[in-house]
Protein backbone atom coordinates (compact mmCIF):
# COMPACT_ATOMS: atom_id res chain seq x y z
CA UNK A 1 0.00 0.00 0.00
CA UNK A 2 1.23 3.48 -0.82
CA UNK A 3 2.58 5.50 2.10
CA UNK A 4 1.94 8.91 0.51
CA UNK A 5 -0.98 10.65 -1.13
CA UNK A 6 0.40 10.67 -4.66
CA UNK A 7 -1.38 8.76 -7.38
CA UNK A 8 -0.02 5.47 -8.67
CA UNK A 9 -1.69 6.13 -12.02
CA UNK A 10 -3.54 9.02 -13.60
CA UNK A 11 -5.66 8.47 -16.70
CA UNK A 12 -5.74 12.05 -17.89
CA UNK A 13 -7.99 13.98 -20.21
CA UNK A 14 -10.44 11.30 -21.32
CA UNK A 15 -14.18 11.43 -21.79
CA UNK A 16 -15.64 9.24 -19.03
CA UNK A 17 -18.57 6.91 -19.59
CA UNK A 18 -18.83 5.77 -16.00
CA UNK A 19 -21.10 2.73 -16.28
CA UNK A 20 -24.11 4.23 -14.51
CA UNK A 21 -25.83 5.42 -17.67
CA UNK A 22 -25.35 9.15 -17.04
CA UNK A 23 -24.09 11.24 -19.98
CA UNK A 24 -20.37 11.14 -20.69
CA UNK A 25 -18.17 13.86 -19.18
CA UNK A 26 -14.57 15.03 -19.29
CA UNK A 27 -12.52 14.02 -16.25
CA UNK A 28 -9.18 12.74 -15.05
CA UNK A 29 -9.14 9.45 -13.15
CA UNK A 30 -6.62 9.10 -10.34
CA UNK A 31 -5.75 5.64 -9.02
CA UNK A 32 -4.16 4.73 -5.70
CA UNK A 33 -3.61 1.26 -4.19
CA UNK A 34 -5.59 -0.40 -6.95
CA UNK A 35 -8.71 1.69 -6.45
CA UNK A 36 -10.03 4.85 -8.01
CA UNK A 37 -9.14 7.71 -5.71
CA UNK A 38 -10.53 10.59 -7.71
CA UNK A 39 -12.70 11.29 -10.74
CA UNK A 40 -12.41 14.96 -11.63
CA UNK A 41 -9.57 17.42 -12.06
CA UNK A 42 -6.02 16.53 -11.10
CA UNK A 43 -3.58 19.41 -10.80
CA UNK A 44 -0.29 19.82 -12.62
CA UNK A 45 1.59 19.30 -9.36
CA UNK A 46 -0.27 16.07 -8.70
CA UNK A 47 0.40 14.91 -12.24
CA UNK A 48 4.10 15.58 -11.74
CA UNK A 49 4.09 13.53 -8.54
CA UNK A 50 2.15 10.61 -10.00
CA UNK A 51 4.06 7.40 -10.65
CA UNK A 52 2.52 7.06 -14.10
CA UNK A 53 0.37 9.29 -16.28
CA UNK A 54 -1.61 7.95 -19.22
CA UNK A 55 -2.58 10.80 -21.50
CA UNK A 56 -5.82 9.75 -23.21
CA UNK A 57 -7.17 13.01 -24.57
CA UNK A 58 -9.59 12.27 -27.40
CA UNK A 59 -10.31 8.79 -26.03
CA UNK A 60 -13.17 7.39 -23.95
CA UNK A 61 -12.64 5.91 -20.48
CA UNK A 62 -15.06 3.17 -19.38
CA UNK A 63 -15.25 0.65 -16.55
CA UNK A 64 -13.77 -2.74 -17.39
CA UNK A 65 -16.36 -5.05 -18.91
CA UNK A 66 -17.83 -7.96 -16.94
CA UNK A 67 -18.31 -11.30 -18.76
CA UNK A 68 -20.63 -13.52 -16.74
CA UNK A 69 -20.44 -16.69 -18.85
CA UNK A 70 -16.94 -18.05 -19.42
CA UNK A 71 -14.93 -21.25 -19.06
CA UNK A 72 -11.49 -19.84 -18.35
CA UNK A 73 -11.06 -22.22 -15.38
CA UNK A 74 -8.30 -24.10 -17.21
CA UNK A 75 -6.80 -21.39 -19.42
CA UNK A 76 -6.07 -19.02 -16.53
CA UNK A 77 -3.52 -21.54 -15.27
CA UNK A 78 -1.31 -20.95 -18.29
CA UNK A 79 -2.62 -17.80 -20.01
CA UNK A 80 -3.38 -15.15 -17.37
CA UNK A 81 -4.95 -12.48 -19.58
CA UNK A 82 -8.04 -14.55 -20.51
CA UNK A 83 -7.55 -13.74 -24.16
CA UNK A 84 -9.28 -12.98 -26.40
CA UNK A 85 -11.86 -11.61 -23.92
CA UNK A 86 -9.44 -9.09 -22.45
CA UNK A 87 -8.60 -7.89 -25.97
CA UNK A 88 -12.25 -6.81 -26.10
CA UNK A 89 -12.14 -4.89 -22.82
CA UNK A 90 -13.16 -7.60 -20.34
CA UNK A 91 -11.49 -7.19 -16.96
CA UNK A 92 -13.68 -9.52 -14.86
CA UNK A 93 -14.77 -13.04 -15.84
CA UNK A 94 -17.16 -15.44 -14.16
CA UNK A 95 -15.80 -18.96 -14.64
CA UNK A 96 -17.21 -22.40 -13.85
CA UNK A 97 -20.42 -22.17 -15.86
CA UNK A 98 -22.66 -25.05 -17.03
CA UNK A 99 -21.78 -27.24 -14.05
CA UNK A 100 -18.24 -27.88 -15.30
CA UNK A 101 -15.35 -27.16 -12.94
CA UNK A 102 -12.17 -29.04 -12.12
CA UNK A 103 -12.77 -28.68 -8.38
CA UNK A 104 -13.56 -30.03 -5.94
CA UNK A 105 -11.71 -33.20 -6.86
CA UNK A 106 -10.19 -36.03 -4.89
CA UNK A 107 -6.46 -36.48 -5.38
CA UNK A 108 -5.86 -37.95 -8.81
CA UNK A 109 -9.41 -37.32 -10.01
CA UNK A 110 -8.93 -33.83 -11.46
CA UNK A 111 -7.69 -35.55 -14.62
CA UNK A 112 -11.13 -37.09 -15.20
CA UNK A 113 -12.77 -33.69 -14.82
CA UNK A 114 -10.26 -32.17 -17.22
CA UNK A 115 -11.00 -34.86 -19.80
CA UNK A 116 -14.73 -34.17 -19.40
CA UNK A 117 -14.12 -30.44 -19.74
CA UNK A 118 -12.09 -31.13 -22.85
CA UNK A 119 -14.97 -32.98 -24.46
CA UNK A 120 -18.00 -30.89 -23.53
CA UNK A 121 -16.28 -27.52 -23.88
CA UNK A 122 -14.15 -28.30 -26.91
CA UNK A 123 -10.65 -27.94 -25.46
CA UNK A 124 -7.50 -29.85 -26.28
CA UNK A 125 -7.05 -32.63 -23.73
CA UNK A 126 -3.28 -32.52 -24.23
CA UNK A 127 -3.22 -28.76 -23.60
CA UNK A 128 -5.19 -29.16 -20.37
CA UNK A 129 -2.98 -31.99 -19.14
CA UNK A 130 0.16 -29.98 -19.82
CA UNK A 131 -1.03 -26.53 -18.80
CA UNK A 132 -3.27 -27.00 -15.75
CA UNK A 133 -1.36 -27.35 -12.50
CA UNK A 134 -4.35 -28.19 -10.27
CA UNK A 135 -4.27 -31.89 -9.48
CA UNK A 136 -7.00 -32.17 -6.86
CA UNK A 137 -8.31 -30.64 -3.67
CA UNK A 138 -11.15 -28.53 -2.35
CA UNK A 139 -12.70 -25.63 -4.19
CA UNK A 140 -10.80 -23.34 -1.85
CA UNK A 141 -7.57 -25.04 -2.93
CA UNK A 142 -8.49 -24.36 -6.56
CA UNK A 143 -9.10 -20.66 -5.85
CA UNK A 144 -5.84 -20.45 -3.87
CA UNK A 145 -4.01 -21.82 -6.91
CA UNK A 146 -5.14 -18.85 -9.02
CA UNK A 147 -4.16 -16.16 -6.52
CA UNK A 148 -1.41 -13.78 -7.66
CA UNK A 149 -1.10 -15.39 -11.09
CA UNK A 150 -4.03 -14.04 -13.15
CA UNK A 151 -4.26 -10.86 -15.18
CA UNK A 152 -8.04 -10.40 -15.02
CA UNK A 153 -10.39 -10.69 -12.06
CA UNK A 154 -12.18 -14.02 -11.72
CA UNK A 155 -15.25 -15.05 -9.78
CA UNK A 156 -15.95 -18.78 -9.84
CA UNK A 157 -19.07 -20.89 -9.74
CA UNK A 158 -18.64 -24.39 -8.33
CA UNK A 159 -19.88 -26.93 -10.85
CA UNK A 160 -22.58 -29.53 -10.25
CA UNK A 161 -20.75 -32.28 -12.17
CA UNK A 162 -17.63 -31.87 -10.03
CA UNK A 163 -19.64 -31.88 -6.79
CA UNK A 164 -21.53 -34.98 -7.89
CA UNK A 165 -18.36 -36.89 -8.78
CA UNK A 166 -16.68 -35.77 -5.54
CA UNK A 167 -19.48 -37.41 -3.53
CA UNK A 168 -20.54 -40.33 -5.74
CA UNK A 169 -17.35 -41.26 -7.57
CA UNK A 170 -17.89 -43.02 -10.87
CA UNK A 171 -21.52 -43.68 -9.96
CA UNK A 172 -22.13 -39.98 -10.63
CA UNK A 173 -22.13 -40.86 -14.33
CA UNK A 174 -24.47 -43.83 -13.90
CA UNK A 175 -27.47 -43.13 -11.65
CA UNK A 176 -29.57 -40.85 -9.50
CA UNK A 177 -28.28 -39.90 -6.07
CA UNK A 178 -29.64 -41.19 -2.76
CA UNK A 179 -30.96 -38.85 -0.07
CA UNK A 180 -27.72 -39.26 1.89
CA UNK A 181 -25.63 -38.47 -1.20
CA UNK A 182 -27.67 -35.33 -1.89
CA UNK A 183 -27.10 -34.21 1.70
CA UNK A 184 -23.38 -34.84 1.25
CA UNK A 185 -23.41 -32.79 -1.96
CA UNK A 186 -25.11 -29.95 -0.10
CA UNK A 187 -22.28 -29.98 2.43
CA UNK A 188 -19.62 -29.90 -0.31
CA UNK A 189 -21.38 -26.93 -1.92
CA UNK A 190 -21.66 -25.24 1.48
CA UNK A 191 -17.92 -25.62 2.05
CA UNK A 192 -17.17 -24.25 -1.43
CA UNK A 193 -19.35 -21.21 -0.78
CA UNK A 194 -17.55 -20.60 2.52
CA UNK A 195 -14.23 -20.82 0.65
CA UNK A 196 -15.33 -18.09 -1.75
CA UNK A 197 -17.32 -19.73 -4.55
CA UNK A 198 -19.41 -17.20 -6.44
CA UNK A 199 -22.35 -19.59 -6.65
CA UNK A 200 -23.55 -22.84 -8.17
CA UNK A 201 -23.85 -23.87 -11.82
CA UNK A 202 -25.51 -26.81 -13.54
CA UNK A 203 -26.87 -27.98 -16.89
CA UNK A 204 -29.00 -30.85 -18.15
CA UNK A 205 -28.83 -30.62 -21.96
CA UNK A 206 -28.28 -33.81 -23.96
CA UNK A 207 -25.51 -32.21 -26.02
CA UNK A 208 -23.27 -32.41 -22.96
CA UNK A 209 -21.70 -35.85 -23.03
CA UNK A 210 -18.47 -36.77 -21.26
CA UNK A 211 -15.30 -37.98 -22.91
CA UNK A 212 -16.16 -41.58 -22.03
CA UNK A 213 -19.44 -41.46 -24.00
CA UNK A 214 -21.63 -41.30 -20.88
CA UNK A 215 -23.79 -38.34 -19.84
CA UNK A 216 -22.02 -35.70 -17.80
CA UNK A 217 -22.82 -36.26 -14.09
CA UNK A 218 -25.22 -33.30 -13.77
CA UNK A 219 -27.45 -34.77 -16.50
CA UNK A 220 -28.34 -37.67 -14.20
CA UNK A 221 -29.49 -35.45 -11.34
CA UNK A 222 -33.15 -35.43 -10.35
CA UNK A 223 -34.99 -32.14 -10.01
CA UNK A 224 -35.06 -32.73 -6.27
CA UNK A 225 -31.25 -32.85 -6.23
CA UNK A 226 -30.92 -29.59 -8.17
CA UNK A 227 -33.44 -27.87 -5.88
CA UNK A 228 -31.70 -29.16 -2.75
CA UNK A 229 -28.35 -27.80 -3.94
CA UNK A 230 -29.92 -24.47 -4.89
CA UNK A 231 -31.35 -24.16 -1.37
CA UNK A 232 -27.82 -24.02 0.09
CA UNK A 233 -27.33 -20.57 -1.43
CA UNK A 234 -30.08 -19.19 0.84
CA UNK A 235 -27.63 -19.61 3.73
CA UNK A 236 -25.24 -17.03 2.24
CA UNK A 237 -25.31 -13.29 1.66
CA UNK A 238 -23.63 -13.70 -1.72
CA UNK A 239 -24.05 -15.91 -4.72
CA UNK A 240 -25.84 -16.61 -7.97
CA UNK A 241 -26.94 -19.67 -9.95
CA UNK A 242 -26.38 -20.49 -13.60
CA UNK A 243 -28.27 -23.20 -15.46
CA UNK A 244 -29.02 -24.40 -18.98
CA UNK A 245 -32.33 -26.26 -18.65
CA UNK A 246 -32.89 -29.38 -20.70
CA UNK A 247 -35.78 -27.92 -22.72
CA UNK A 248 -34.33 -24.45 -23.38
CA UNK A 249 -34.60 -24.68 -27.22
CA UNK A 250 -38.38 -25.15 -27.06
CA UNK A 251 -39.01 -22.44 -24.47
CA UNK A 252 -38.90 -24.51 -21.23
CA UNK A 253 -41.43 -27.31 -20.77
CA UNK A 254 -43.61 -27.51 -17.65
CA UNK A 255 -41.09 -29.63 -15.77
CA UNK A 256 -38.30 -27.12 -16.34
CA UNK A 257 -40.58 -24.20 -15.51
CA UNK A 258 -41.41 -25.80 -12.17
CA UNK A 259 -37.73 -26.51 -11.58
CA UNK A 260 -36.70 -22.91 -12.29
CA UNK A 261 -39.40 -21.51 -10.04
CA UNK A 262 -38.38 -23.78 -7.17
CA UNK A 263 -34.67 -23.03 -7.62
CA UNK A 264 -35.41 -19.32 -7.42
CA UNK A 265 -37.77 -19.65 -4.46
CA UNK A 266 -35.48 -21.82 -2.30
CA UNK A 267 -32.29 -19.90 -3.05
CA UNK A 268 -33.47 -16.29 -3.20
CA UNK A 269 -30.64 -15.69 -5.64
CA UNK A 270 -30.41 -14.43 -9.23
CA UNK A 271 -30.43 -17.16 -11.86
CA UNK A 272 -28.65 -16.86 -15.20
CA UNK A 273 -30.44 -18.70 -17.99
CA UNK A 274 -28.04 -19.36 -20.81
CA UNK A 275 -28.78 -18.96 -23.62
CA UNK A 276 -31.93 -17.68 -25.34
CA UNK A 277 -31.37 -18.61 -28.97
CA UNK A 278 -33.42 -18.82 -32.15
CA UNK A 279 -33.36 -22.27 -33.73
CA UNK A 280 -34.68 -22.69 -37.28
CA UNK A 281 -36.59 -25.86 -36.37
CA UNK A 282 -38.04 -24.31 -33.19
CA UNK A 283 -38.57 -20.70 -34.27
CA UNK A 284 -41.01 -19.80 -31.47
CA UNK A 285 -39.03 -21.35 -28.62
CA UNK A 286 -37.35 -18.11 -27.68
CA UNK A 287 -40.72 -16.32 -27.53
CA UNK A 288 -42.05 -18.87 -25.06
CA UNK A 289 -38.85 -18.54 -23.01
CA UNK A 290 -39.19 -14.78 -22.72
CA UNK A 291 -42.92 -14.91 -21.92
CA UNK A 292 -42.22 -17.29 -19.04
CA UNK A 293 -39.28 -15.23 -17.76
CA UNK A 294 -41.27 -12.00 -17.83
CA UNK A 295 -44.17 -13.65 -16.00
CA UNK A 296 -41.86 -14.86 -13.24
CA UNK A 297 -40.13 -11.50 -13.01
CA UNK A 298 -43.52 -9.86 -12.47
CA UNK A 299 -43.97 -12.22 -9.51
CA UNK A 300 -40.64 -11.12 -8.05
CA UNK A 301 -38.39 -14.01 -9.10
CA UNK A 302 -34.92 -13.18 -10.43
CA UNK A 303 -34.50 -14.96 -13.76
CA UNK A 304 -32.08 -13.36 -16.22
CA UNK A 305 -31.85 -14.67 -19.77
CA UNK A 306 -28.66 -14.17 -21.73
CA UNK A 307 -28.11 -13.27 -25.37
CA UNK A 308 -25.10 -12.93 -27.61
CA UNK A 309 -24.31 -10.06 -29.95
CA UNK A 310 -21.36 -11.90 -31.44
CA UNK A 311 -21.59 -13.03 -35.05
CA UNK A 312 -21.70 -16.68 -34.10
CA UNK A 313 -21.20 -19.51 -36.52
CA UNK A 314 -19.53 -22.80 -35.69
CA UNK A 315 -16.39 -24.53 -36.88
CA UNK A 316 -16.05 -28.30 -36.61
CA UNK A 317 -13.93 -31.21 -37.71
CA UNK A 318 -14.69 -34.84 -36.99
CA UNK A 319 -11.41 -35.40 -35.15
CA UNK A 320 -12.48 -33.16 -32.24
CA UNK A 321 -16.08 -32.00 -32.50
CA UNK A 322 -18.71 -32.30 -29.75
CA UNK A 323 -21.49 -30.75 -31.87
CA UNK A 324 -23.09 -34.11 -32.67
CA UNK A 325 -23.10 -35.45 -29.12
CA UNK A 326 -26.88 -35.28 -28.64
CA UNK A 327 -27.22 -37.92 -31.40
CA UNK A 328 -26.06 -41.35 -30.12
CA UNK A 329 -25.32 -42.83 -33.53
CA UNK A 330 -22.88 -39.97 -34.17
CA UNK A 331 -21.58 -39.68 -30.62
CA UNK A 332 -20.58 -43.34 -30.38
CA UNK A 333 -17.94 -43.28 -33.15
CA UNK A 334 -16.86 -39.68 -32.51
CA UNK A 335 -15.88 -40.41 -28.91
CA UNK A 336 -13.58 -43.26 -29.96
CA UNK A 337 -9.81 -42.76 -30.21
CA UNK A 338 -8.05 -43.20 -33.51
CA UNK A 339 -7.81 -45.42 -35.49
CA UNK A 340 -11.04 -46.89 -34.03
CA UNK A 341 -12.91 -43.69 -34.86
CA UNK A 342 -12.12 -43.83 -38.58
CA UNK A 343 -12.81 -47.55 -38.69
CA UNK A 344 -16.25 -46.99 -37.15
CA UNK A 345 -17.03 -44.16 -39.57
CA UNK A 346 -16.27 -46.48 -42.50
CA UNK A 347 -18.50 -49.23 -41.14
CA UNK A 348 -21.63 -49.68 -43.26
CA UNK A 349 -23.81 -50.66 -40.29
CA UNK A 350 -22.68 -47.62 -38.31
CA UNK A 351 -23.51 -45.38 -41.26
CA UNK A 352 -26.97 -46.93 -41.50
CA UNK A 353 -27.62 -46.06 -37.85
CA UNK A 354 -26.40 -42.52 -38.48
CA UNK A 355 -28.59 -42.22 -41.55
CA UNK A 356 -31.64 -43.42 -39.61
CA UNK A 357 -30.99 -40.86 -36.92
CA UNK A 358 -30.71 -38.12 -39.52
CA UNK A 359 -34.15 -39.09 -40.82
CA UNK A 360 -35.72 -38.34 -37.43
CA UNK A 361 -36.57 -34.93 -35.91
CA UNK A 362 -33.57 -32.59 -36.24
CA UNK A 363 -31.72 -31.64 -33.10
CA UNK A 364 -31.62 -27.88 -32.48
CA UNK A 365 -27.85 -27.89 -32.21
CA UNK A 366 -27.24 -30.20 -35.16
CA UNK A 367 -24.90 -28.54 -37.69
CA UNK A 368 -25.05 -31.03 -40.57
CA UNK A 369 -26.97 -28.96 -43.11
CA UNK A 370 -24.88 -29.23 -46.25
CA UNK A 371 -26.36 -26.11 -47.83
CA UNK A 372 -25.08 -23.83 -45.03
CA UNK A 373 -21.83 -25.69 -44.31
CA UNK A 374 -18.62 -24.74 -46.12
CA UNK A 375 -15.05 -26.02 -45.98
CA UNK A 376 -12.92 -23.62 -43.94
CA UNK A 377 -9.58 -25.42 -44.01
CA UNK A 378 -7.92 -28.72 -44.89
CA UNK A 379 -4.82 -30.37 -43.50
CA UNK A 380 -3.86 -32.06 -46.78
CA UNK A 381 -2.63 -29.42 -49.28
CA UNK A 382 -3.73 -31.57 -52.19
CA UNK A 383 -7.34 -30.98 -51.10
CA UNK A 384 -7.05 -27.19 -51.01
CA UNK A 385 -9.58 -26.92 -53.84
CA UNK A 386 -12.30 -27.75 -51.33
CA UNK A 387 -11.71 -24.59 -49.26
CA UNK A 388 -14.51 -22.03 -49.50
CA UNK A 389 -16.93 -24.41 -51.17
CA UNK A 390 -20.16 -25.66 -49.66
CA UNK A 391 -20.45 -29.30 -48.69
CA UNK A 392 -23.56 -29.47 -50.89
CA UNK A 393 -21.44 -28.57 -53.92
CA UNK A 394 -18.83 -31.20 -53.11
CA UNK A 395 -21.49 -33.83 -52.46
CA UNK A 396 -23.12 -33.00 -55.78
CA UNK A 397 -19.79 -33.40 -57.58
CA UNK A 398 -18.92 -36.68 -55.89
CA UNK A 399 -22.40 -38.16 -56.23
CA UNK A 400 -23.86 -40.96 -54.16
CA UNK A 401 -25.57 -40.79 -50.78
CA UNK A 402 -24.93 -37.38 -49.12
CA UNK A 403 -23.93 -38.79 -45.72
CA UNK A 404 -21.60 -41.38 -47.27
CA UNK A 405 -20.00 -38.71 -49.44
CA UNK A 406 -19.57 -36.32 -46.53
CA UNK A 407 -17.94 -38.96 -44.35
CA UNK A 408 -15.69 -40.06 -47.20
CA UNK A 409 -14.57 -36.45 -47.69
CA UNK A 410 -13.69 -36.22 -44.00
CA UNK A 411 -11.84 -39.53 -43.99
CA UNK A 412 -9.83 -38.47 -47.04
CA UNK A 413 -8.33 -35.70 -44.87
CA UNK A 414 -7.85 -37.90 -41.77
CA UNK A 415 -10.95 -36.25 -40.20
CA UNK A 416 -9.09 -32.94 -39.97
CA UNK A 417 -11.12 -30.99 -42.53
CA UNK A 418 -12.53 -27.93 -40.74
CA UNK A 419 -16.05 -26.86 -41.71
CA UNK A 420 -17.84 -23.60 -41.01
CA UNK A 421 -21.58 -23.40 -40.40
CA UNK A 422 -23.30 -20.15 -41.42
CA UNK A 423 -24.21 -18.15 -38.28
CA UNK A 424 -27.79 -18.14 -36.99
CA UNK A 425 -27.69 -14.34 -37.21
CA UNK A 426 -27.47 -14.69 -40.98
CA UNK A 427 -30.30 -17.24 -41.13
CA UNK A 428 -33.00 -15.25 -39.34
CA UNK A 429 -31.65 -15.16 -35.80
CA UNK A 430 -30.81 -11.45 -35.71
CA UNK A 431 -34.45 -10.60 -35.03
CA UNK A 432 -34.16 -12.42 -31.70
CA UNK A 433 -31.07 -10.45 -30.72
CA UNK A 434 -32.87 -7.24 -31.65
CA UNK A 435 -35.72 -8.14 -29.31
CA UNK A 436 -33.47 -9.25 -26.45
CA UNK A 437 -31.16 -6.26 -26.69
CA UNK A 438 -34.15 -4.05 -25.90
CA UNK A 439 -35.38 -6.19 -23.00
CA UNK A 440 -34.20 -4.89 -19.60
CA UNK A 441 -34.14 -8.40 -18.14
CA UNK A 442 -31.82 -9.83 -20.78
CA UNK A 443 -28.07 -9.74 -20.25
CA UNK A 444 -25.36 -9.47 -22.87
CA UNK A 445 -22.98 -12.40 -22.73
CA UNK A 446 -22.88 -16.03 -23.81
CA UNK A 447 -19.27 -15.58 -24.88
CA UNK A 448 -18.24 -19.05 -23.62
CA UNK A 449 -14.76 -17.51 -23.39
CA UNK A 450 -12.06 -20.15 -22.93
CA UNK A 451 -14.22 -22.94 -24.36
CA UNK A 452 -15.08 -24.44 -27.75
CA UNK A 453 -11.65 -23.39 -28.91
CA UNK A 454 -11.86 -25.30 -32.19
CA UNK A 455 -15.50 -24.52 -32.94
CA UNK A 456 -16.57 -21.10 -31.75
CA UNK A 457 -15.26 -17.79 -30.44
CA UNK A 458 -17.68 -15.30 -28.91
CA UNK A 459 -15.40 -12.90 -27.05
CA UNK A 460 -16.25 -10.10 -29.47
CA UNK A 461 -19.76 -9.57 -28.06
CA UNK A 462 -18.67 -6.52 -26.06
CA UNK A 463 -17.10 -4.77 -29.03
CA UNK A 464 -20.06 -5.64 -31.24
CA UNK A 465 -22.52 -4.28 -28.69
CA UNK A 466 -20.65 -0.95 -28.67
CA UNK A 467 -20.28 -0.71 -32.45
CA UNK A 468 -23.31 -2.43 -33.98
CA UNK A 469 -26.03 -1.49 -31.45
CA UNK A 470 -25.04 2.14 -30.79
CA UNK A 471 -26.68 4.62 -31.31
CA UNK A 472 -29.74 2.48 -32.10
CA UNK A 473 -31.21 1.13 -29.91
CA UNK A 474 -28.63 2.14 -27.29
CA UNK A 475 -26.83 5.30 -26.44
CA UNK A 476 -23.15 4.64 -25.78
CA UNK A 477 -23.75 5.23 -22.09
CA UNK A 478 -26.53 2.63 -21.95
CA UNK A 479 -24.54 0.08 -23.95
CA UNK A 480 -21.62 0.45 -21.53
CA UNK A 481 -23.97 0.06 -18.56
CA UNK A 482 -25.24 -3.23 -20.01
CA UNK A 483 -21.76 -4.80 -19.93
CA UNK A 484 -20.44 -3.20 -16.73
CA UNK A 485 -22.56 -2.06 -13.78
CA UNK A 486 -25.63 -4.18 -14.54
CA UNK A 487 -23.91 -7.61 -14.62
CA UNK A 488 -21.73 -6.53 -11.68
CA UNK A 489 -24.74 -5.52 -9.59
CA UNK A 490 -26.82 -8.61 -10.42
CA UNK A 491 -23.94 -10.91 -9.49
CA UNK A 492 -22.80 -9.07 -6.38
CA UNK A 493 -19.41 -8.05 -7.76
CA UNK A 494 -18.86 -5.20 -5.37
CA UNK A 495 -17.04 -2.05 -6.52
CA UNK A 496 -16.76 -3.33 -10.09
CA UNK A 497 -18.36 -2.05 -13.26
CA UNK A 498 -18.32 1.68 -12.42
CA UNK A 499 -15.89 4.58 -12.60
CA UNK A 500 -16.23 6.27 -9.23
CA UNK A 501 -14.08 7.05 -6.22
CA UNK A 502 -13.64 3.96 -4.06
CA UNK A 503 -14.30 1.42 -6.81
CA UNK A 504 -11.58 -0.92 -8.04
CA UNK A 505 -9.66 0.65 -10.89
CA UNK A 506 -10.76 -1.67 -13.71
CA UNK A 507 -10.70 0.66 -16.71
CA UNK A 508 -10.85 0.44 -20.47
CA UNK A 509 -9.57 3.26 -22.68
CA UNK A 510 -11.12 3.21 -26.15
CA UNK A 511 -10.61 5.11 -29.38
CA UNK A 512 -14.22 5.12 -30.54
CA UNK A 513 -13.25 6.14 -34.07
CA UNK A 514 -11.18 2.96 -34.43
CA UNK A 515 -13.23 0.58 -32.30
CA UNK A 516 -13.97 -2.51 -34.34
CA UNK A 517 -13.97 -6.30 -34.39
CA UNK A 518 -11.01 -7.76 -36.22
CA UNK A 519 -10.85 -11.05 -38.11
CA UNK A 520 -11.43 -14.47 -36.58
CA UNK A 521 -8.42 -16.71 -37.18
CA UNK A 522 -6.64 -19.82 -35.96
CA UNK A 523 -3.55 -19.59 -33.75
CA UNK A 524 -1.44 -22.31 -32.17
CA UNK A 525 -0.45 -20.73 -28.87
CA UNK A 526 -1.82 -23.20 -26.33
CA UNK A 527 0.21 -25.82 -24.41
CA UNK A 528 1.13 -29.04 -26.21
CA UNK A 529 1.31 -27.07 -29.47
CA UNK A 530 -2.48 -27.00 -29.65
CA UNK A 531 -4.52 -24.26 -31.27
CA UNK A 532 -7.70 -22.23 -31.00
CA UNK A 533 -9.82 -19.70 -32.81
CA UNK A 534 -9.44 -16.11 -31.65
CA UNK A 535 -11.09 -12.87 -32.75
CA UNK A 536 -9.05 -9.69 -32.89
CA UNK A 537 -10.04 -6.27 -31.58
CA UNK A 538 -9.17 -2.77 -32.74
CA UNK A 539 -9.37 0.56 -30.96
CA UNK A 540 -8.54 -0.49 -27.39
CA UNK A 541 -5.83 1.90 -26.19
CA UNK A 542 -5.47 0.38 -22.72
CA UNK A 543 -7.00 -2.27 -20.49
CA UNK A 544 -6.34 -1.63 -16.80
CA UNK A 545 -7.04 -4.11 -14.00
CA UNK A 546 -6.93 -3.02 -10.36
CA UNK A 547 -4.89 0.03 -11.33
CA UNK A 548 -2.26 -1.81 -13.40
CA UNK A 549 -1.90 -1.81 -17.15
CA UNK A 550 -2.74 -5.29 -18.42
CA UNK A 551 -2.83 -4.47 -22.15
CA UNK A 552 -1.13 -1.50 -23.81
CA UNK A 553 -2.41 -0.95 -27.37
CA UNK A 554 -3.55 -4.56 -27.29
CA UNK A 555 -0.20 -5.99 -26.20
CA UNK A 556 0.10 -7.80 -22.86
CA UNK A 557 2.43 -6.07 -20.43
CA UNK A 558 3.17 -9.20 -18.41
CA UNK A 559 1.42 -7.85 -15.32
CA UNK A 560 -0.84 -10.17 -13.30
CA UNK A 561 -2.94 -7.72 -11.25
CA UNK A 562 -6.17 -9.74 -11.28
CA UNK A 563 -8.05 -10.67 -8.13
CA UNK A 564 -9.79 -13.91 -7.29
CA UNK A 565 -13.14 -12.43 -6.27
CA UNK A 566 -14.39 -14.48 -3.34
CA UNK A 567 -17.90 -14.26 -1.98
Amino acid sequence: MSTDSSFDLVVRGGRVVDGTGVPAYLADVGVRDGRIARVGRISAAELAAARRVLDVEGHTVMPGFVDIHTHYDAQLHFEPTASPSSWHGVTTVVIGNCGFTIAPAHDGDAGWLLEMLSRVEGMSAAALREGVTFRGGTFGDFLDGLENRIGVNAAAYVGHSAIRRYVMGDDASERAATCNEIAAMQQVLREAMRAGAHGFSTSQIDLHQAHDGRPVPSNLATDEEVIALSSVLAEFDHGAIEIIPRSFPEGYDERDRTLLRRMSEVSGKPIDLNPVVWFPNMPEGWVRSMEFIEEQNALGLRLYPMYGTQQGGAYFSLDTTFLFDDMPAFREPLTLPEPERSIALRDVRQRERMRAELAGPPMPSFPLNFEITTVYAVSDPTLSGWVGRSVAELVSEQGGDPLDTFLDLCLADNLKTTFFVTPLSQRGGRMVTEALVRNPLAMAGSSDGGAHLASFVGADYTTRLLTEWVPDPFSLEEAVRRITSIPAAVHGLLDRGVVRAGAWADLVVVDLDRLNVGPTHWVEDMPASSGRFVVDAEGYRAVIVNGELLLDHGVATGAVPGHVIRG
